[in-house]
């Protein structure tokens, strides 16, 4: 706890941690948002897992691209630009009925123009800290991430319940314009200068490191969204929200008393592990929203040491030019994870029955701890160039 407080004695580092999270709240109401207002537009989870995967996919495409066009482009304006055009899609989605086709159309639109606020924030961090403080504060940025995941599902949640999904929707949109000016306005954003990178567009991925960790992250995320969407279909509106806020519970208590002590090469393992074991717990009771909610709180306590940890290596072992492309694929190994899985959950919930989704948390969990204990080596040794 004290390696926190002299982080937030930083000059800076309070203003853009804090900054970052406004502007990147709208992420923490997109699963149960989307999922609830398309499914009330179709009758239809699968539709629904569709279009929120689109938006994932989009966000996985636009992500490298957009944290390296902060370089010749300036970050304050590539921010800005993709947060109006997003928002206004957002809005088209919230107003308007809209048929299958066109409304996944606008949820790729969403992503494709989601701006690259973390790319950013984790860029800038290494000036404002010294190195031996980067493990500390990846793992602080990673647990102050789950403020977010708390706080917006029991947010759309109850909204939705009180208002209505659309009303959720246009919120999002608001939200992320008013976020997004408001973190390019720190002078640490509009002076950000990223050297050019020396690699073409995805060059950076020969890096085993980068490539390692966007691989675990793919995984690890694409548990997360069984979880997420199995709990919309398996529980009622306000009652998902806090089952949601549970796991991100966990996930913010695990980054405070866990999150600055990964000491050993197999720390990340570990952190998976205790991933998997809060989902294998399921099938003593799936249905009941107590034991999911506690199941998810277990698997929570794993999350932010594993995202901290692995954003760490990077700030310690890459170059300014190249990190921010890095966390950009990184970013997008997590979004193709959480596509692919908010797809076939929806489809395993259309086809099965809602609790089948849990089992697509089980399997990429499983796979995630296997890839995590292979790549070892990779992530723990500096990579040759």
């Amino acid at each position: 706890m004290s390696s926190y407080s002299e982080l937030l004695r930083q000059k800076g580092f309070g203003r853009i941690i804090l900054s970052q999270l406004l502007a990147r709240f709208p992420f923490g109401m997109m699963t149960i948002a989307f999922v609830l207002h398309i499914e009330q537009m179709h009758d239809s989870y699968a539709v629904a897992g569709l279009a929120l995967g689109a938006e994932t996919i989009g966000a996985a495409i636009s992500g490298p691209l957009l944290a390296r066009w902060m370089g010749p482009f300036g970050a304050r304006r590539v921010i800005l630009t993709g947060a109006i055009t997003g928002a206004i899609a957002m809005l088209i989605i919230a107003i308007f009925w809209l048929p299958t086709v066109l409304v996944i159309f606008l949820s790729l639109i969403v992503g494709l123009t989601s701006p690259p606020i973390q790319s950013a924030a984790r860029t800038i961090y290494p000036s404002l800290v010294s190195k031996k403080q980067l493990n500390s504060v990846y793992a602080m940025d990673a647990t102050a991430q789950e403020i977010i995941w708390v706080i917006g599902p029991v947010t759309a949640a109850l909204l939705a319940s009180s208002f209505g999904s659309a009303a959720v929707v246009a919120l999002m949109a608001v939200l992320q314009i008013f976020g997004s000016i408001l973190f390019s306005a720190n002078r640490e954003v509009a002076q950000l200068k990223i050297p050019a990178p020396n690699a073409r567009v995805g060059g950076i991925l020969r890096n085993r490191l980068v490539l390692s960790n966007a691989i675990i992250g793919l995984l690890m995320v694409g548990s997360f969204s069984g979880v997420e969407v199995g709990a919309v279909a398996i529980l009622d509106k306000g009652t998902a929200g806090l089952v949601l806020a549970a796991f991100s519970a966990g996930s913010l208590l695990g980054g405070i008393f866990l999150g600055n002590r990964a000491k050993t090469d197999w720390a990340l393992t570990k952190f998976l592990a205790v991933i998997l074991l809060g989902y294998s717990l399921f099938w003593f009771a799936p249905e009941n929203p107590w034991w999911i909610g506690i199941c998810m709180f277990v698997s929570g306590l794993g999350v932010a040491p594993a995202f901290g940890l692995l954003a760490a290596l990077v700030a310690k072992r890459l170059k300014q030019a190249d990190a921010a492309e890095a966390y950009g694929w990184i970013n997008t190994g997590q979004l193709m994870g959480y596509s692919a899985g908010a797809a076939l959950s929806g489809i395993a919930i259309d086809i099965i029955s809602s609790t089948a989704a849990l089992w697509v948390s089980i399997i990429f969990g499983a796979a995630t701890v296997v890839a995590a204990a292979l790549t070892t080596k990779s992530l723990n040794q500096k990579p040759k160039d």
